[in-house]
């Protein structure tokens, strides 16, 4: 059956544990976080505590801000990318690509920062 949402978030049964504001990816029909070199369908509105549990995604395509954790210290203006565990970072690493915009400063690995998202016509999300 196929379906379509016009809303920025949809619903996805989680594969395990995943926090909350986590970037997360599709793998064997189920949610993971994504790795730094993957390309995340969205960010967790709610955490999941065990596989099987439905949650929300914020979608990658939403309208607006979303909240992401970083691994470590970045600066409100600064291009944020990829990170491994589904985090995101203030500097590039090799396979990272760019999001877009941290809206906030964070000073330590598990902060939670509001970012805007490249616009989705970003080549960088190829």
């Amino acid at each position: 059956m196929s379906q379509y949402v016009e809303t920025p978030t949809k619903s996805f049964t989680a594969g395990g544990a995943i926090a909350q504001h986590l970037r997360v990816k599709l793998s064997a029909g189920k949610l993971a976080a994504a790795g730094i070199n993957e390309k995340e369908i969205g960010t967790l509105e709610a955490a999941a505590f065990a596989d099987g549990d439905v949650v929300a995604v914020r979608l990658r395509t939403a309208q607006g801000t979303c909240k992401m954790i970083a691994d470590g210290v970045i600066a409100a203006g600064s291009e944020i990318y990829t990170a491994a565990a589904g985090k995101i970072s203030g500097s590039y690493a090799a396979g990272s690509y760019p999001l877009g915009l941290a809206l906030e400063t964070t000073t330590a690995d598990g902060d939670v920062v509001e970012v805007l998202r490249n616009s989705h016509g970003d080549t960088s999300f190829s």
